[in-house]
């Protein structure tokens, strides 16, 4: 009996032991996880680098094509209603890798074209910061669709702003250079690689001749115009 009792307590003791090391195993395979997924991540991968300066289609080289991809301008904003119901533009929301900022002059929609554009530029983003601590960083969209009325209200106030502008056709949209939606304060280093990282996407774009894109410096915006063809 007293060695019955002896093997029970021994037994115990052998399995509370397994219940003591099994979670410390854990732990430590957890800690090692956390570990590698943050060394994949280098805020200072783009050190030195300014890939936006290869964005530099200008307006001459592309606008009567773009035009030509695009919709017919509007008016006001009884014109992009009538364009939404003709299945012209589509309206457009916060999707995977960007979000909308306040919209002051134009309206949240693009040709169905220019959407699906948008939404590849979005998921490259996201994708491109998986497994970093800046996953779920979104970009900033600032301005898409704008019409007639909207631009003569805006180039009273901003200098850069043209009357012929690729906005009015539909297929076009800006991002913010200086902000993005982030859980966190950014780092001068984060920022900085948000700011190389969202550029390189946008020049590999170019160069598949999927987009033409341009930094507007004085904005702190990179200019997208959706490109079918070469």
């Amino acid at each position: 009996m007293k060695f019955f009792s002896f093997s029970l307590l021994t037994i115990s003791f052998v399995l509370v032991g397994f219940g003591l090391l099994k979670p410390q195993h854990s732990n430590r395979f957890s800690r090692s996880s956390q570990q590698q997924t943050s060394s994949v991540f280098n805020c200072a991968k783009f050190d030195g680098e300014n890939i936006a300066l290869k964005l530099n289609n200008r307006l001459c080289e592309y606008m009567d094509r773009s035009v030509k991809q695009g919709v017919k301008p509007s008016a006001d904003k009884k014109g992009i209603q009538r364009m939404i119901r003709f299945g012209k533009l589509k309206l457009v929301s916060e999707n995977q890798g960007y979000t909308l900022d306040t919209f002051n002059y134009s309206y949240a929609v693009l040709t169905p074209y220019a959407e699906k554009i948008l939404n590849e530029i979005g998921a490259a983003f996201q994708d491109s910061l998986m497994n970093t601590p800046l996953a779920g960083t979104k970009l900033l969209v600032t301005s898409m669709t704008r019409t007639h009325y909207t631009v003569s209200k805006l180039v009273r106030r901003n200098r850069t702003a043209v009357r012929r502008s690729p906005h009015l056709n539909g297929n076009s949209f800006d991002f913010s250079f200086s902000r993005f939606i982030a859980s966190k304060p950014l780092s001068e280093c984060e920022l900085h690689y948000l700011q190389q990282l969202s550029a390189s996407i946008l020049y590999r774009f170019k160069c598949d001749c999927k987009v033409w894109a341009t930094f507007e410096r004085h904005e702190e915006c990179l200019h997208v115009v959706a490109r079918m063809g070469k």
